[in-house]
Formats: structure tokens, C-alpha cells, sequence
């Protein structure tokens, strides 16, 4: 059983510079994941830095999740006992995202045999969801199996959120309940070896954000996605500095904002940042207004975006629909869908878990409680019997989503106007083509 430390305890306790420390970023095991592209440990990047620089100690980086240079992620059944996953008698696919776990551990393999008393003495494990403890847990496994001897802690977002959970799953020796203080600590690019990620994430701190710009670009890395609750925050004011002071770094700088842009904080002026050709993807949150969409400020948030010169529609934007939140009608997320289409040009389906220790969470905590954690993946729907919505039905709105971006970005009929819109969906639907297996529609990548 694991024992539970905070990250400061570990570092000044448990880490010293004869320390030889292995981070490893797991695979995910789900049934689908459009995000896969952008799983990058940013925690562990930041840990390399650190531990670099504060204790001296050798670091190495395995990333199961690492994208190809095209931006492409290793994807492959799960063996066939595990191939389907039921959730109330609903059958799911499931796949392994990232690298197989033989290549792990090979690779152990190899640096044991290679380096011997060089080998790692310590292994680190993050982790992005506490849904995917499995992939976790069989990781702490083969390093347990092979490398008996090196300390195994974890990390990540299942330690802290359900430290008993991890401590009782997973065959480690210390699980932090508490992250490392990493906020002025920059990204340790060259973790990756030779060959880095096509793609650096960034926090909303201009003077670590453009000094990591400066470096990737040496390293070749042009792509960078912000990893941050609130883009705009503070009036937006530490984007446009991170902005300003990268612009000219380089002709083909790219940004790419996938999540936490809230259109009702949109301003002309941020607007007009966010116009410039280096943002190319933007992706709107959901704007509430009680228990209605704020239409207003998707419209104004449009608005200002086309007085700023950009040319709509665009394939740069695009907006979120929360889908499987407690309360949800069908009506109500349709009409969304059609509202969030109709200011954005493309609609994606976002499907929502409660955190653990959330007010979510806690104010549907006798309902959760029957409820096994691998299930609370926002892709099983874990409020689906709450809310009297099938599984079928929540699978319809990814349909419906593909369907509608597809009319719109081709531009083949008005879908706002008359009947022949709301025909073509129902015939859509009824089509072979829209099954869920043997392949399941992307929205993106």
C-alpha cells in the first residue's frame, strides 16, 4: 500500500542527486478519445526542470501518449478479453491510446541490461484522469516486475483527487496528495531526447510561457496549445503579453486554443489578438445564463471576431456543447447544438464527469456511490439513468454533431431555415454508415 506525501515532502525527503528518475506518462484505455493529440505531461516536463535544477539528478522521460510528427497517437484493441467494455448492458469498444506496454517494457529491459547500476532508481507516474487508473496500475505493475528494486511514486490527477483509491490499486510506495509547487518552472523540452513533440503546451505566465516559445522553436516545434481554465483571464492581459513577445519568432508560429475560452469575455481588443493568423484553432466553452445558452455573448464574441478581420465561416472556430450533465433534456441540448452552430460554424460534443471531490460530485454522491470509478469516464454517461437518457440517444448527438458540421462546412443547404434540414438529419441517422463500431466518428483530432 502506497503511502500518502505531499510533493514538497518528497522532494526535500525522498529525492537526492544520486537519484536516477524515470517519468512516465501512461496510455489511456478507453472507448474514444479526440483529444488524444494534446495529452502531453505537462507536469512531468515541468518535474525534469526541476529536479534538474534544485537537486541535480539524472531525469528520463518514457510518454506512451507522444504524437507521431504528424500529430498522429498509437491506437490498438484491447486484447479480447478486455475488447468490449458493458456498462448497463451497453456494449463499448475499447481501445489502448499510446504506445504498447511491451515496448515499455522492453525498454526497462534494455536500460537495465545496458546501464545496470545506472538503471532507474526511481520511476514517476502521472496521470490525467482518475477514470484511467487501470492503464496506471498495470504501468506501477511492470515497473514493480521489472525494476524491483526502484521506488515507484505517483502523481497526477488520481493520486490527489482519490489518494485511498490509488494507494489500494496501484503497487507503489508513495502516492502525492499534494502537487510539487511547479509554477515558475519551465518545460524540459530536451526530456524528450532527439526527437521532440510535434507540440509544447503553455500556462498563462508570460515569463516562463515566451521563454518556452523561444526554446521549442530552436527544437523545431511550431505548434503550442494552452493548457489553461481560463484563456482570458485577467482580462486576457497574459495571452496578449505571451503573444506580443512571440509574434516574430517565427512566419509559421501556431497556436492552437482548445479549451477555456469563455465567449462572454471576449472584448474587441481580444478579439483582435485572437483574430491574428497564429491562433488557429479556437474552441468556445459554453456561455450560461442559468439554464439557458448565452446566445448573446456567442454572437458578440462573433461579432468582434469579424470586425477584427476574421473571415467567417472559419475552420478555426468552433464551440463546445456540454453533453451528460446531471438535468439534461434532449430538446435543450438539440437546440444548443443548433444555437452554438449557427455563431460558431462547428459544434462539438463535449461529455461531462463530475471531479471527485467537485460540488458535482458531492451534491450526487449517494447516486456516484454505486457507481465504479472506471464507469465515471464522461464516455460511459454516468448520468445517463439520471436524467432518463439512453446511451443510444447521447451516441445520436455525436451523429447529429458529424452531420450538421458536414452540411455547414460544405455549405449544401440551410439547416436554420425550412424543413429539408431537419429531414436530411432524420434520414442521417437511420443510415449503416453512422454505426458506432467497428469505427466511431471523430469530430476531431
Amino acid at each position: 500500500m502506497a503511502k500518502t506525501i505531499s510533493g514538497k515532502l518528497l522532494l526535500s525527503k525522498q529525492v537526492s542527486r544520486k537519484d536516477r528518475i524515470l517519468l512516465v506518462n501512461p496510455p489511456v484505455e478507453e472507448t474514444r478519445y479526440s483529444w488524444r493529440r494534446w495529452n502531453q505531461p505537462l507536469d512531468l516536463l515541468k518535474l525534469a526542470s526541476l529536479l534538474r535544477s534544485k537537486i541535480g539528478c539524472e531525469i528520463d522521460l518514457f510518454d506512451f501518449m507522444k504524437p507521431d510528427a504528424d500529430g498522429h497517437v498509437r491506437e490498438e484493441w484491447l486484447p479480447k478479453d478486455r475488447r468490449y467494455h458493458f456498462v448497463e448492458g451497453h456494449r463499448y469498444p475499447m481501445r489502448r491510446f499510446g504506445q504498447p506496454y511491451s515496448i515499455f517494457t522492453n525498454w526497462l529491459s534494455s536500460k537495465q541490461a545496458e546501464h545496470g547500476s545506472r538503471a532507474p532508481t526511481q520511476v514517476w507516474i502521472t496521470s490525467l484522469c482518475s477514470y484511467w487508473f487501470l492503464s496506471v496500475a498495470e504501468v506501477c505493475r511492470i515497473v514493480r516486475q521489472t525494476l524491483p528494486d526502484a521506488q515507484v511514486v505517483l502523481l497526477g490527477q488520481y493520486a490527489q483527487l482519490m489518494p485511498k483509491h490509488a494507494s489500494d490499486a496501484c503497487a507503489a510506495d508513495f502516492s502525492v496528495s499534494q502537487s510539487v509547487p511547479l509554477e515558475d518552472a519551465t518545460s524540459c523540452i530536451d526530456s524528450y531526447g532527439s526527437t521532440p513533440p510535434p507540440f509544447l503546451a503553455l500556462q498563462l505566465r508570460p515569463n516562463v510561457a515566451v521563454h518556452e516559445v523561444q526554446v521549442a522553436i530552436k527544437e523545431g516545434i511550431l505548434d503550442f496549445a494552452f493548457f489553461d481554465d481560463d484563456v482570458c483571464r485577467d482580462g486576457a492581459e497574459p495571452l496578449m503579453r505571451i503573444f506580443a513577445d512571440t509574434q516574430d519568432l517565427h512566419k509559421n508560429l501556431r497556436y492552437h486554443v482548445i479549451c477555456g475560452l469563455n465567449p462572454a469575455q471576449i472584448t474587441p481588443a481580444i478579439a483582435r489578438v485572437l483574430a491574428k493568423r497564429q491562433f488557429v484553432e479556437l474552441h468556445f466553452e459554453e456561455a450560461d445564463a442559468g439554464d439557458s445558452l448565452d446566445l448573446d455573448a456567442c454572437r458578440q464574441a462573433r461579432a468582434y471576431l469579424q470586425e477584427a478581420g476574421m473571415k467567417l465561416p472559419s475552420e478555426r472556430l468552433s464551440g463546445f456543447v456540454w453533453i451528460g450533465r446531471p438535468g439534461d433534456q434532449l430538446e435543450r441540448l438539440i437546440q444548443r447544438s443548433f444555437d452554438v452552430l449557427s455563431c460558431f460554424g462547428s459544434v462539438i460534443m463535449k461529455p461531462f464527469t463530475p471531479t471527485p471531490g467537485s460540488e458535482e460530485q458531492r451534491k450526487h454522491k449517494t447516486y456516484l456511490a454505486s457507481i465504479p470509478h472506471q464507469n465515471w469516464s464522461p464516455h460511459f454517461f454516468p448520468f445517463a439513468e439520471l436524467n432518463g437518457i439512453s446511451r443510444d440517444e447521447y451516441h445520436d448527438l455525436y451523429r447529429v454533431a458529424a452531420f450538421l458540421n458536414e452540411k455547414v462546412r460544405d455549405r449544401s443547404f440551410d439547416f436554420l431555415n425550412g424543413t429539408l434540414g431537419a429531414q436530411m438529419l432524420r434520414e442521417s441517422l437511420r443510415r449503416e454508415a453512422w454505426k458506432l463500431e467497428p469505427t466511431q466518428v471523430g469530430l476531431t483530432d
